[in-house]
């Protein structure tokens, strides 16, 4: 039995891939424009989950293709305030993107029936013995989208993975001040770190809480202005990343720079590899 991770190279955006024992889940599904590879299309079995941590465009792109692998069950802030993302439809810049947000809201008005016990994907019978816990900042009145972000922890054989949306400075402040969330998030195994690593959602408290091993950034070339990544790397305690047979030691990993990024914990042993070196 094992628990994987699939941190795509989306360029600006994120996606990640999660592959239980018996579930695939999506953490957002936003696509390489640039590729117009969709993780979508990564695996061919059915997508059980879809948690989409909040309706951006690089976190949602994918969503026009998702006919044919429609998830069983989608999480998603049902906070927002439908007028933000009707705001982001009439301020589209093109046609494709003004179908990205409409698909958002047409799967928003489908699913609505509340998930059974037999059926919940956090359920750990129903998910093969993954503990996951889900995040979600508790206002509805805030205008930046970012601010609905929800972040997720993955716990599993003992290793913690807590995957952040675009967390905002606030949407992390209430994180800091809850209970829950910090008893469980303390000392983690793996960061994807919040809003691409940018130095503007970056707060020490919150790295210094989670004492993280290792911190992945979902990113693209030209953000090094405003990334925060030699903070994430020198808060990071570091460990063995592998390529092609090498190991080498990290503390912070970037799409950028590394590529598409996987995760495997398999027999209590956590294991880290990177598409590019």
């Amino acid at each position: 039995m094992s628990l994987n991770f699939k941190f795509f190279d989306v360029n600006l955006g994120n996606s990640t891939l999660i592959q239980t024992e018996k579930l695939n889940i999506l953490f957002d599904i936003g696509t390489n424009e640039i590729t117009s590879k969709n993780p979508l299309f990564s695996f061919n079995e059915q997508l059980d989950y879809l948690i989409i941590t909040h309706p951006h465009h690089d976190h949602i792109s994918g969503l026009i293709d998702i006919e044919d692998k429609k998830p069983k069950t989608l999480l998603r802030n049902k906070l927002i305030p439908h007028k933000l993302i009707n705001d982001a439809i009439e301020s589209a810049q093109s046609e494709k993107d003004k179908k990205i947000f409409e698909k958002y809201l047409e799967l928003d008005k489908i699913y609505t029936k509340p998930t059974s016990p037999e059926t919940n994907p956090c359920n750990p019978q129903n998910n093969g013995n993954v503990i996951i816990n889900n995040f979600t900042p508790s206002k509805n009145d805030v205008k930046d989208l970012n601010y609905y972000s929800i972040s997720t922890l993955f716990e599993y054989e003992g290793y913690k993975i807590l995957l952040m949306g675009d967390n905002t400075l606030s949407n992390i402040e209430e994180l800091l001040n809850n209970i829950e969330f910090k008893q469980k998030t303390k000392n983690i195994d793996i960061l994807l770190a919040p809003h691409h690593g940018r130095i503007s959602s970056y707060k020490s408290e919150l790295v210094d809480h989670l004492n993280p091993v290792l911190t992945i950034i979902s990113d693209k070339s030209g953000q090094e202005e405003v990334s925060a990544v030699n903070y994430y790397s020198s808060k990071s305690i570091g460990m063995n990343v592998f390529k092609n047979g090498f190991s080498v030691e990290r503390s912070c990993l970037t799409t950028r720079n590394d590529g598409t990024i996987y995760v495997k914990i398999e027999n209590g042993n956590l294991f880290v590899f990177c598409e590019k070196w």
